[in-house]
């Protein structure tokens, strides 16, 4: 009798290859035993819910072309933890006339023993969920306790014992260099080719990965600058499997997120990383010049929304709306001179930091504070009776679908709609924390004081600084600006009466 061996375990740790040569020696000696002539043998190195697994297609493709006439395998889990697979399989061999033997006596089709298939294929399913789901358990437990429960730590820590350390290499100074460069203004693409150019180490290279590349993409860049263990903190449990019998992953609500702040020592500050972060929403919404230049991704046109671009024959910004598609689109084609915006900005700086000596103006400063934390709180407010009011919305949507005025289609769809909107308002109202936050310092004025401090010590403005500064600038059609900074600015820089054309 031709007989196939299937071995399988579910990692590829060295222990677990020891276990798959056992079993195939038990195999070949209750097959010699018996006078079988082995014919093929299978194996894999993944978890027997999955059905991507290399050795199991080849053992049913080859089982439909007649290749052998008996699999002999450990035990029917061996084969299958998934009911829909292990019927599978024994719907092939059946039309096939192939035996399935389990040395532990589950199944033996030749001796006819076939009445618990059914019942050890739910039993292995069974116990596979349920370890499934005490892993997640375990896994959430060890995250709330600020215990890193990823497989690979980020780019510039190592892990021990469920910590986050530094590593003692270049890698933290190649995440604090990607970082600095895009506060810079260099864009994700230019900074991976760099990294490329200057012969650094990949994050699959130095985590050993199998065939790892030695070329950055942009799309690593982003994980790094979006990753907020940089700065100290653990955000994990962002996406979990679907089931034990796939493994395709749904992103979690973010109310579900174990989020434990200070679990280990930043590479990154928060000023820095939220700096990015605001830096990547806006790269995002506009279209801007390919070009980097000191205010590259800040200007806006305020006539129709478009990022400005730098002209060199004109030194200076213009609207990219008006550079792509002509006066149709919008009017606004005046140059904002960079020069004359570098010269504002260092001016709206010194006058700032002169109202630090003026007790007067430093209450007006204070009351400021404290009006736009108000203002905060009432959006957050305003934020919190939305969410309530899209809920309701939802749970309508639902009752009309009982009610059968609605089909199942159309509820999915409304209900997509609606968390959308849901997460659009979650979103705002995190940076909105966030700005109630650096409101309710107590110590921001003197960390302002600090920053526009260091600022006057340099005498030219550098990416970096305006990044760290300025939040956006506007301009309008008759060459009015805007200048809105990153920090509460007592008299709110307006330029209305500034025409800076030249």
């Amino acid at each position: 009798m031709r007989c196939a061996i299937y071995a399988r375990v579910s990692t590829e740790m060295d222990g677990q290859k020891t276990s798959i040569d056992n079993q195939i020696d038990i195999f070949k000696g209750y097959a010699a035993e018996r006078g079988w002539e082995i014919t093929h043998i299978y194996t894999d190195k993944k978890s027997g819910t999955k059905s991507n697994r290399p050795g199991f297609k080849n053992l049913i493709k080859d089982g439909k072309e007649k290749k052998y006439d008996v699999i002999l395998a450990k035990e029917l889990s061996r084969l299958a933890r998934n009911g829909g697979l292990s019927y599978e399989l024994r719907d092939i061999c059946l039309v096939h006339n192939i035996h399935i033997v389990c040395l532990d006596n589950s199944v033996n089709t030749i001796e006819g023993n076939m009445q618990n298939f059914g019942l050890f294929a739910w039993l292995y399913e069974t116990e596979s969920t349920n370890s499934s789901r005490r892993n997640k358990q375990a896994r959430r437990a060890m995250a709330k306790k600020g215990k890193f429960i990823g497989s690979i730590p980020p780019y510039g820590y190592s892990c021990v014992e469920g910590k986050l350390i530094i590593r003692k290499d270049e890698t933290p100074e190649v995440v604090r260099r990607i970082f600095n460069d895009y506060l810079a203004g260099k864009g994700m693409d230019t900074i991976a080719k760099d990294l490329f150019t200057d012969n650094i180490q990949t994050p699959s290279q130095v985590a050993n990965k199998k065939n790892a590349s030695n070329v950055w993409h942009s799309s690593t860049i982003k994980k790094i600058l979006t990753n907020r263990h940089y700065c100290g903190d653990m955000l994990q449990l962002r996406t979990e499997t679907i089931s034990v019998t796939t493994n395709k992953r749904r992103t979690m609500d973010k109310d579900s997120f174990v989020i434990q702040e200070g679990t280990h020592e930043p590479i990154i500050s928060y000023e820095t990383f939220n700096t990015v972060e605001k830096m990547l929403k806006k790269r995002t919404k506009a279209a801007t010049a390919p070009s980097i230049h000191l205010f590259s991704n800040l200007i806006f046109c305020e006539d129709c929304g478009k990022g400005m671009w730098y002209k060199a024959t004109q030194k200076g910004y213009r609207c990219g709306g008006n550079i792509r598609h002509g006066e149709r689109f919008c009017l606004n084609k005046n140059p904002l001179r960079s020069r004359d915006l570098e010269q504002v900005i260092s001016r709206d700086i010194k006058d700032l930091f002169q109202i630090f000596k003026d007790e007067s103006l430093m209450r007006s400063l204070e009351n400021k504070i404290n009006t736009k934390k108000h203002q905060i709180q009432e959006k957050l407010r305003n934020s919190e009776k939305k969410i309530f009011s899209l809920e309701k919305k939802k749970r309508s949507y639902i009752d009309l679908f009982t009610e059968k005025v609605i089909s199942k289609d159309d509820l999915i769809e409304l209900k997509i709609s609606v968390d959308d909107e849901i997460d659009v308002v979650k979103m705002t109202m995190i940076d909105l924390e966030r700005e109630l936050t650096n409101c309710s310092n107590e110590n921001y004025l003197q960390s302002l004081k600090n920053k526009l401090e260091q600022f006057l010590a340099v005498e030219e403005l550098t990416p970096q600084m305006v990044n760290t500064l300025v939040d956006k600038i506007t301009c309008s059609v008759n060459g009015e600006i805007r200048i809105h900074y990153n920090f509460e600015n007592p008299f709110e820089t307006q330029k209305e009466d500034s025409n800076l054309n030249g």
